[in-house]
């Protein structure tokens, strides 16, 4: 299985700011990359992202489109990101 880095896609780029926008926090404490596998059958490729802070860290899985940008941001209302 090959991982590879890709492009987070704009829609849910654009997501992933404003939830932190929303938290009140600013998107450049954030660093946000996606990265790709070749799965091992017909399903398509596994895709997950990983988010960093200075305090926290966290992997969402982001194989069925924008789920992730809705489970990052029930993270940053609970508190995980500080």
């Amino acid at each position: 299985m090959r991982v590879q880095p890709i492009s987070i896609p704009a829609t849910e780029h654009q997501a992933f700011e404003q939830a932190i926008r929303a938290s009140g926090r600013e998107p450049g404490a954030f660093r946000a990359q996606m990265f790709s596998a070749a799965g091992l059958g017909a399903e398509g490729p596994m895709r997950r992202v990983h988010v960093v802070t200075q305090r926290a860290a966290a992997q969402y899985d982001a194989s069925c489109g924008d789920e992730w940008t809705r489970n990052f941001a029930l993270h940053l209302a609970r508190g995980f990101f500080g």
